[in-house]
């Protein structure tokens, strides 16, 4: 703590109190004066090149380590980063977002600032639809009670909060106020206890339960909480794209991803067959739906999120997420007998020699990455075939997969990478991006070379917005090409190299693990290659987008 404590000193004092050791951002010069109070916390600080990656990578820190912080300065850094925060709000991510403002007394004047839209509020007004709590600290006796509020919020909510920080009020001397112990939320017991007894009857009565792990179980850290539910009664275990690797996709009770008909077959058959589905912390989102085709029965579902209660067609009001999963797991529950359960995607099979000149897929890209990935291992996916491709890819250790699996923002690896390597030094990150999602933030790059970082960074090269392409097809969908090998050259770090052939993919991945700096491995697929996952998704979506295929 800060011998004279300031609305600055304060303000970094509490997210420090939170775990947090990084910090990302770009500085402005609203932001300047709460730059040299980060600088002077002993946070570690990562500027980067564009604020939307400042949101990805402080959005993907706040996945790893439980709080992300990104710090810009008015409106020409806040409001470009807004699409990164939305991000995070869509997907229940925890997410900080410190802004410099102008000061109390250039509001009095109401000038024409330089960075002012509309009015001095305009930005935080704009804010308000993509977090969860506000605050601008015009007045440094109630800043520490408003810091501590949205911090509060955020961490509850796990969705981004807001801070504005006047450019003079950051110098201002505060008094540190007596923190107050927020009484957790707690049940109504009667609706408690009537969902227990449905929920029992509901699983004891099943032939074939099925858990889906989803991904609020991460954000609020009750995900060892639904395994231990799992194996105690014996309950095959699934997650989704969103939750992919919460749980170790080695877990003998796990039985794949689950998205619809963008699921493996049998995975998709055995889900929407059981007669008890718990769809724990669950996003009812299209993405999650297999883009409305999954046939799931509302009769034999369970649904428990932060926000509903539900067990078929009746709701529980008040029943809190944590407490029904600690009463559940001591209920009277018969463990199941689940028999053969359907088999995620098997271990690959090595490269034979008579493999090593084929020319590569996206599912043979898949294929021999898995033949790579170690357990200290972060996968960090963007959108199209770099995140539905990854659906065959297992992962060892929990909550090392990373993606923006609902929202779905092109540009979110590569920096997403960066906060993913702040947040977990020891592991090495593997990003897989497009090449349209590349050009958007692959720059980053140059960050990546400025401290040092080493991750192997694949570009999925199909000639353009491959995604789109299989949707509605046109030049819109071209994009002009680089020569992506020349980027380690361009900031002088790390190493690239070009890969056509299953043998040349295998060789480029056995170097760059082995090494300890930055690898760019560019991976060429053929323009109207994509995984089975990418065609169905893009067949469902086509039938929306298209009016040809719509008929009319």
């Amino acid at each position: 703590m800060t011998a004279t404590p300031t609305v600055g000193s304060y303000l970094f004092d509490a997210v420090a109190a939170q775990g947090v050791s990084h910090v990302f951002g770009i500085p402005g010069d609203f932001a300047l004066p709460t730059f040299r109070w980060l600088q002077q916390s002993g946070l570690e600080i990562i500027t980067m090149t564009h604020e939307p990656s400042v949101g990805f990578a402080a959005d993907a820190y706040g996945r790893v380590a439980g709080l992300g912080v990104a710090l810009v300065t008015y409106s020409v850094g806040a409001l470009n980063m807004l699409n990164a925060v939305a991000c995070a709000y869509a997907e229940k991510s925890p997410l900080l977002v410190i802004s410099g403002g102008p000061s109390p007394s250039d509001r009095k004047a109401d000038g024409l600032l330089h960075h002012k839209v509309r009015t001095f509020d305009t930005q935080r007004r704009i804010f308000e639809e993509v977090t969860c709590a506000t605050a601008v600290l015009s007045d440094p006796e109630t800043a520490p009670a408003e810091i501590q509020r949205v911090i509060a919020a955020v961490r509850e909510h796990c969705r981004p909060g807001y801070i504005e920080v006047p450019y003079d009020v950051v110098d201002m001397p505060v008094k540190i106020p007596t923190l107050k112990n927020t009484p957790l939320a707690i049940s109504d017991p009667e609706n408690l206890t009537a969902m227990l007894e449905d929920a029992v009857a509901l699983i004891n009565s099943a032939a074939q339960p099925v858990i889906i792990a989803d991904i609020e179980l991460h954000r609020h850290g009750l995900t060892t909480l639904a395994l231990a539910i799992a194996e105690k009664f014996n309950i095959p275990i699934a997650s989704t794209l969103l939750s992919k690797s919460i749980i170790s996709e080695t877990h003998p009770l796990f039985i794949g991803v689950y998205s619809g008909s963008l699921s493996d077959e049998a995975t998709q058959r055995y889900v929407e067959e059981s007669d008890a589905l718990l769809m724990l912390g669950a996003f009812m989102t299209d993405v999650f739906l297999g883009m409305y085709t999954a046939k799931l029965n509302r009769k034999n579902t369970l649904l428990l999120t932060t926000e509903k209660a539900r067990i078929g067609y009746r709701s529980y009001e008040q029943v809190v997420f944590k407490e029904f999963l600690e009463r559940l797991i001591a209920e009277p529950i018969t463990p199941k007998q689940p028999g053969n359960l359907p088999a995620p995607a098997p271990a690959p099979q090595p490269l034979q020699a008579a493999e090593r000149n084929d020319a590569l897929t996206v599912a043979q890209f898949f294929r021999v990455l898995g033949l790579h990935v170690g357990e200290n291992a972060t996968i960090v996916s963007d959108t199209g075939d770099a995140l539905l491709g990854a659906m065959q890819l297992r992962t060892r250790n929990p909550s090392n997969f990373l993606s923006d699996a609902y929202y779905l923002s092109m540009g979110f690896a590569v920096p997403a990478a960066i906060g993913a390597m702040a947040a977990q030094p020891h592991n090495r990150v593997f990003a897989i991006v497009g090449d349209g999602a590349f050009q958007m933030t692959g720059m980053e790059l140059s960050t990546i070379a400025k401290y040092g970082m080493a991750p192997i960074v694949f570009v999925l090269n199909n000639d353009g917005y491959g995604t789109q392409r299989h949707i509605l097809d046109g030049p819109f969908n071209n994009i002009h090409m680089w020569d992506y090998t020349k980027m380690t050259a361009l900031l002088g770090y790390g190493e690239s190299v070009r890969v056509t052939t299953l043998g040349q993919l295998e060789d480029a991945i056995t170097a760059a693990v082995a090494s300890d700096t930055l690898h760019l491995i560019e991976v060429i697929i053929p323009r109207d290659d994509c995984s089975p996952s990418l065609k169905r998704m893009a067949e469902e979506l086509g039938k929306l987008r298209d009016r040809e295929k719509r008929g009319g």
